[in-house]
């Protein structure tokens, strides 16, 4: 499961990410974003992980094709994690993030205005310097 803020900004999405992805996901994820690669070229990303439990098989692969797709469009990743089990499920993701190298960030919740200090220093058109605490969704379930 997903949720995309509204509070996204310029070139910065912020993302939630919630119990298993699925294929579905990837389906709505993957337009969205390609439309911000689109409009600005590099985007940047804040994933916020609550209660992450990984992928679908299915959606494993549509993560491994984004990633050939678009990964060079990625300038930055933030991940937000809030308990033990996203730390397990990042550990899963890092072969994938290893491409970013110092572009990739991961963060305790408590330290949310940190990451989005970071995820925003160069960004494009940011609006706000403030992190957006679960605003209303853009996109997503």
């Amino acid at each position: 499961m997903h949720n995309i803020r509204k509070l996204s900004s310029g070139n910065v999405i912020v993302m939630t990410l919630s119990g298993k992805l699925t294929h579905e996901d990837y389906g709505e994820i993957v337009p969205f974003l390609a439309k911000f690669i689109k409009k600005y070229k590099k985007i940047r990303l804040l994933i916020e992980l609550d209660n992450f439990q990984g992928w679908e098989v299915r959606a494993t692969l549509d993560e491994i094709i984004f990633l050939f797709r678009y990964g060079f469009h990625i300038e930055r990743i933030a991940f937000l994690i809030h308990a033990t089990q996203d730390q397990l499920a990042v550990l899963l993701d890092r072969p994938f993030g290893r491409a970013l190298g110092e572009n990739i960030k991961y963060f305790r919740h408590r330290f949310c205005e940190e990451a989005w200090e970071w995820i925003c220093d160069g960004a494009i058109a940011v609006v706000d310097k403030k992190f957006p605490h679960h605003d209303a969704v853009d996109a997503g379930h």
